[in-house]
């Protein structure tokens, strides 16, 4: 029997389901622990495939084709990643069939409204950013963020302009300088904290767009160990993550995402243990992921340096160097996500450093790839 959080142990043979945006990292943390899984994405990369049974979501067809896509896997729990806790009625939808491994539609709906967390957590002692309140334009003064209000990843966030109209489908967001930071939880047990990629250009990757995690062990974890867990007041028991910007020594909380969180291969990679199982940290080692965008239309070569990952046999613990993996010769628009970095280093410093040398040697690689 295995522990998961929120959740009852399961026998280890127990197959689940993964579905989301991407589900390969999920998966491999599932097979870390012992379990058996399959999953729905919008990529089906060939990790992914080698390991779990896998179909793809056509990506005019996300998140809705989802649960239909699912009904063709073994019966069992299914849980979701990063993008569906934006759509809860698709969360409902897959939870009318299979035992959920996740928070609930109502969950999701009252950690997602900024409107209900940041006085919540403002209680518990944080600085929090200002909120225009709903209907009113921008202000015109300050610096502001207009965010969609089914965010995901940084997507669709930009500056706002002074006295912008207000949107149904947006908020006005006070903009806080410093480092994007992210605390990754499981129940009430802090899991790590990592530095955020946020827009890096080196990546391609679009202003404010996440694009990778770097453990970094050079914070106060006591902030998120009393403070941060008031989330919990909120009906979260599973996964979650508190993103934050670091500035002046202090944690800002900018968002919360009640799902398993992109950064959690970083922890298990680095600490040793997975997050399915009892959380008994024996080492650490940081670790960073970067995900590489496409600066331009290009098609994906027959061959490279991922090869060894794929043609090694498959060890869940081993990091590998790439992830995600996409096809030989798949078309990838400028500005989507071509293939997952992964390196470890002595220092957060160093990760950096890594991941920035084999994103230059993929420019020199991938340049001349057009369509």
């Amino acid at each position: 029997m295995r522990r998961v959080f929120g959740e009852a142990s399961v026998n280890d043979d127990q197959t689940i389901g993964v579905v989301g945006a991407s589900a390969r990292a999920a998966v491999h943390s599932l097979l870390r622990a012992g379990f058996k899984a399959w999953a729905v994405d919008l990529f089906g990369d060939r990790d992914l495939a080698m390991v779990a049974p896998c179909a793809v979501c056509p990506l005019e067809d996300y998140p809705d084709a989802l649960p239909k896509l699912a009904k063709q896997f073994p019966t069992g729990p299914v849980m979701y990643t990063g993008g569906l806790e934006n759509h809860p009625r698709i969360v409902a939808e897959l939870a009318e069939t299979r035992k959920l491994w996740g928070e609930s539609p109502t969950v999701l709906e009252a950690v997602r409204d900024p409107f209900r967390l940041f006085p919540l957590l403002a209680t518990a002692g944080f600085r929090v950013p200002a909120i225009v309140p709903r209907g009113l334009p921008c202000p015109v003064t300050g610096r502001w963020l207009r965010k969609p209000i089914r965010s995901g990843g940084g997507l669709g966030i930009r500056f706002a302009m002074p006295d912008e109209p207000a949107s149904p489908d947006h908020i006005f967001q006070e903009f806080i300088d410093g480092l994007p930071m992210s605390a990754a939880y499981g129940g009430t047990t802090l899991l790590g904290v990592s530095e955020q990629l946020v827009g890096e250009p080196w990546l391609h990757a679009k202003p404010f767009l996440y694009c990778g995690s770097i453990g970094s062990p050079n914070v106060p974890l006591d902030i998120f160990k009393r403070r941060a867990t008031v989330v919990l007041d909120l009906g979260v028991r599973g996964f979650w993550n508190l993103d934050f910007i670091l500035r002046d020594g202090q944690a800002v909380p900018v968002e919360s995402n009640p799902r398993y969180p992109a950064s959690v291969e970083v922890f298990e990679h680095g600490f040793g243990c997975g997050v399915f199982q009892q959380w008994l940290t024996t080492r650490q080692t940081i670790v960073g992921k970067a995900i590489y965008y496409a600066p331009r239309s290009l098609v994906f070569p027959d061959a490279g340096p991922w090869d060894a990952d794929l043609i090694t046999p498959f060890d869940p613990w081993r990091l590998p160097a790439f992830a995600d993996i996409p096809a030989a010769g798949s078309v990838i628009p400028a500005g989507q996500p071509v293939i997952t970095l992964l390196v470890s280093g002595s220092s957060p410093t160093e990760c950096r450093e890594r991941l920035q040398s084999r994103a230059k040697e993929l420019d020199l690689l991938l340049a001349g790839r057009s369509p």
